[in-house]
């Protein structure tokens, strides 16, 4: 046997009697029950410890093996959050924010600006935007740090946070400004989870020149502090938690969403072209040879598919025009009208697989303020429906949509309520009465939407 394998056989020796031992634990403690008919219990009597008082791995068969590794990932994780509450990791998070930026957050409140109004006052000069953008490096890897170490911990909490209505919110780097979304969806929500918007910024800030990383980052900052006093208050469920992306930490992650994206991309773009395109390189050969607008459009075949912005009208040459000269898309690296679309599609699949699966972890309905990217999160649930080759749960994508369209309809939408009054309402325990009255209404607003 090499002495590679020699050590990963005595880790793993290691690892099993860690988990045995926890299970010995937890059957002490009286934490583990045992269902009728499942045949454990021959399997647990058959262990035997030696002389040494170490237990007899040859005597542990695969069913306690894996009952012992299943009560340790428990075990581990509820270990885990015991390292920090939520509500710990929340006040840290805002308090690193209003270290860097209370004072100017502060100025703003005073004079009734908004985050936005804020970020160009404060870039109108070299002098603020130099100052502003000096150490924005060293604040983003604080930033980075921060959640390396306690994101996981923060993410758990809100995984084991049961039996409460959770939105997630994607498609954008952060909720509107202009808008508080604790006041707009708080009623109907306990939870609202939002990204971190220094995470998701940081790796298009490259691309950015000094007054727009500088705008950017006030901005950010200005509209995460608007969210301290919901994420923060002293209620039983958080009304807002910020949590980071796990994409922006780790690597890999990133690399299996856009894989999904493009995956995705390929059915779009087939569409799109009405051509059948079996890899992402044939897709970017293909797209390279469409070096015009002229030559783009003459290859389209479902116009109707070429989304960049939802404000940029429905014409495709428009959209592609306005693309190519849009410096946030400079990202993309595409030179080529073509390309653009290809990685255009490629990016915005990934961002809507990210926020399914988000959601799905979360157990949280998502939320999609962006025209844009409702679209595109719209078109990801088609192709999805389609490879299933069944409808995938149309009636929850009618009921998100409904909600963000409830100015439209009959049903009265109730927004914009102060986030201390919102505060008040959950301290005081309000809110299952209050949504007892809103359900009739919102069974009425789903039905016509899905027939």
């Amino acid at each position: 046997m090499s002495e590679k394998n020699t050590k990963e056989q005595r880790d793993y020796e290691d690892r099993l009697r860690r988990n045995l031992r926890i299970l010995q634990e937890k059957f002490k403690e009286g934490k583990i029950g045992i269902a009728e008919g499942l045949d454990v219990k021959n399997s647990l009597l058959a262990v035997w410890t030696g002389p040494d008082g170490e237990i007899d791995l040859d005597t542990v068969d695969s069913i306690v093996r894996s009952m012992a590794l299943a009560v340790t990932v428990i075990h581990d994780r509820e270990e885990l959050k015991k390292t920090a509450s939520l509500s710990d990791i929340q006040n840290s998070y805002f308090e690193l924010i209003e270290q860097n930026f209370g004072q100017i957050y502060k100025k703003m409140v005073e004079r009734n600006l908004t985050p936005h109004d804020a970020g160009r006052s404060l870039t109108q000069n070299l002098k603020s935007t130099e100052k502003i953008t000096g150490n924005l490096e060293e604040f983003l890897d604080v930033i980075d740090t921060f959640w390396s170490s306690v994101g996981e911990v923060a993410r758990i909490h809100v995984e084991d946070m049961h039996g409460n209505v959770k939105g997630v919110f994607g498609g954008d780097l952060f909720p509107l400004h202009d808008e508080n979304m604790a006041s707009k969806c708080g009623i109907y929500t306990d939870t609202i989870i939002l990204p971190d918007p220094f995470l998701r910024s940081r790796h298009i800030f490259e691309f950015f020149s000094k007054e727009d990383k500088a705008y950017y980052l006030i901005k950010h900052a200005m509209n995460v502090l608007q969210y301290k006093l919901p994420a923060c208050a002293a209620v039983d469920v958080p009304i807002v938690v910020i949590l980071p992306d796990s994409s922006a930490l780790e690597s890999d992650e990133k690399m299996f969403y856009q894989m999904l994206g493009q995956e995705d991309a390929l059915i779009h773009s087939g569409k799109l072209f009405g051509r059948t395109f079996e890899s992402v390189g044939e897709l970017i050969e293909f797209s390279k040879t469409l070096d015009t607008i002229e030559r783009t459009i003459a290859e389209i075949e479902a116009s109707d598919r070429v989304l960049f912005d939802t404000n940029w009208g429905k014409d495709p040459a428009i959209q592609i025009q306005k693309a190519l000269e849009n410096k946030q898309y400079k990202s993309l690296e595409a030179d080529f009208p073509g390309v653009i679309l290809a990685m255009n599609s490629v990016g915005r699949m990934s961002i809507s697989n990210e926020l399914l699966i988000k959601a799905h972890r979360l157990n949280a309905i998502p939320i999609i303020e962006a025209p844009t990217s409702w679209q595109y999160f719209t078109w990801k649930m088609e192709y999805d429906a389609e490879r299933a080759e069944q409808k995938n749960n149309l009636k929850d994508l009618h009921i998100i949509k409904s909600l963000q369209d409830l100015a439209g309809s009959e049903m009265q939408w109730i927004g914009n309520i102060p986030v201390e009054a919102l505060v008040e309402l959950r301290q005081q325990g309000a809110m299952d009465e209050i949504r007892n009255v809103l359900g009739n209404g919102v069974n009425e607003l789903i039905n016509p939407n899905i027939a």
